[in-house]
């Protein structure tokens, strides 16, 4: 029987053999012409070779300058490194000025001289300089500027080493600043960074900087730094007021003004300012005498010469404060009105200058009493005497007695008064000699302008 499988497996004639290996290549040629052409699509040969970088970044150069922004540059703005240039200038070179009566801050530009706004040192009576390390040494006023801004002082002893370096001219508008004040421990941390406020500069002309930041009471006469530690300007005290929403805003005196007054210094000689003030006093106060308290108000007008002498004038209103004993047999009851007039000199102790000014006020004086007592009586009068009828009623009506009388009366009085700050308390004992003498305790408590 015929079997093609076999016949074709073992037939070796040489036209069967040409015919088979003819038919394999064709089909190994096929089989590759069909792979490249898959191969193509998916991105054949990105395997042998490596693709290209992409093309580097160019930077591209204004040809001018851009234009000026209100925000500070990068070299304005202080940073933790201008922080710290700042902290070392201010520790170094910031002082407290104290007086008698106040204080405030000041920065030293020599070992000799040291410059304030002329605020702080308005009444010079016990003018010191107290520097780190509880140094503390007198000075004097050598200089205040025409517009009463500045203030220069000479110190009795040299401060070496610690003067602040001025800056060469006013920062520019949007330039980052710190305002430097001094701190109730002032001197004893070391390690603590002065009291200071940051802001920008957000105006400025020849006469003034306006910085966006409200600078305190402890900041006046400081210096206005810039992020290097070079004094711009001296802090003006701050209105003590602003309309709501109104945003916080402090001025100092540029340090072109500084150069100029420094300048000035022993030019001319320094005309110190006449040492009388004028100012306002008003107290509550109470009255004691045996069996009468009366209570009331005094108004002064307090004068202040030779820097610790204080003359005052005063005029004051009291009412008596109703007591049982005022109701008597017949019924009745007393009224006074007192009114003093009186002048009273005292001299100005001071014990304490910071943080908050003290002084104790020994005083005597003279004035004058003007009591208005007004009496009243009343007592019951049968309407009809004669009506003794049992069977009809008794009538009675009240009657009224007044009488009023002025009097008058030296008084003499010693006191001890206190003044914290504007508060003032005191007592004086007043001695009325005639015509009886009697003897009246005062307390009182108020506000005084100095």
């Amino acid at each position: 029987m015929w079997n093609p499988t076999r016949e074709g497996t073992h037939d070796t004639s040489p036209v069967t053999r040409r015919a088979r290996s003819l038919a394999a290549a064709l089909s190994a040629a096929l089989f590759a012409s069909s792979a490249v052409a898959r191969a193509e699509p998916l991105g054949a040969g990105a395997a042998t070779e490596p693709p290209s970088p992409p093309p580097a970044p160019t930077l591209s150069v204004a040809s001018s300058p851009p234009a000026a922004s209100t925000r500070p540059s990068e070299s304005s703005a202080c940073g933790a490194a201008g922080l710290e240039r700042v902290a070392e200038a201010a520790r170094r070179g910031t002082v407290r000025i104290t007086t008698h009566t106040q204080w405030g801050a000041g920065f030293l530009v020599d070992d000799t001289h040291v410059v304030t706004h002329v605020s702080v040192v308005e009444r010079p009576f016990r003018l010191r300089v107290h520097a780190r390390d509880d140094l503390s040494i007198g000075a004097k006023v050598v200089f205040t500027d025409a517009f009463e801004r500045i203030a220069i002082l000479e110190l009795d002893a040299p401060i070496p080493g610690k003067a602040l370096e001025l800056a060469t001219s006013a920062p520019a508008i949007g330039s980052e600043v710190v305002a430097i004040g001094v701190s109730v421990d002032f001197g004893t941390r070391e390690d603590r960074f002065p009291a200071h406020r940051r802001g920008l500069v957000s105006d400025r002309d020849d006469d003034q900087l306006a910085i966006d930041a409200l600078v305190g009471m402890n900041h006046t006469g400081g210096p206005l730094l810039d992020c290097q530690g070079h004094v711009v300007g001296i802090l003006v005290p701050s209105p003590s007021w602003r309309a709501a929403g109104e945003t916080p805003m402090s001025h100092a005196v540029p340090v072109g003004k500084i150069r100029e007054a420094r300048a000035s210094v022993g030019k001319t000689p320094y005309q110190s300012r006449p040492g009388i003030n004028i100012g306002l006093e008003t107290m509550f106060a109470g009255q004691f005498e045996p069996g009468r308290g009366f209570i009331g108000a005094t108004v002064g007008i307090p004068i202040l010469f030779a820097e610790q002498w204080e003359f005052l004038p005063r005029f004051g209103a009291f009412a008596q404060v109703p007591a049982e004993s005022d109701l008597h047999l017949p019924i009745g009851r007393t009224d006074t009105l007192r009114l003093v007039g009186d002048m009273r000199i005292g001299y100005r102790i001071p014990l304490v200058s910071a943080p908050a000014t003290v002084s104790l006020v020994p005083s005597i004086g003279a004035g004058w009493n003007w009591d208005f007592t007004q009496e009243k009586t009343y007592s019951l009068v049968l309407e009809d005497p004669t009506c003794m009828n049992p069977a009809a009623a008794c009538t009675f009506r009240m009657v009224e007695n007044k009488q009023e009388a002025w009097t008058q009366a030296g008084a003499l009085f010693v006191g001890l008064g206190m003044h914290v700050h504007a508060m003032t308390f005191g007592y004086e004992l007043r001695v009325l000699p005639s015509p009886d003498v009697k003897f009246i305790h005062q307390l009182s408590l108020g506000l005084s302008t100095f």
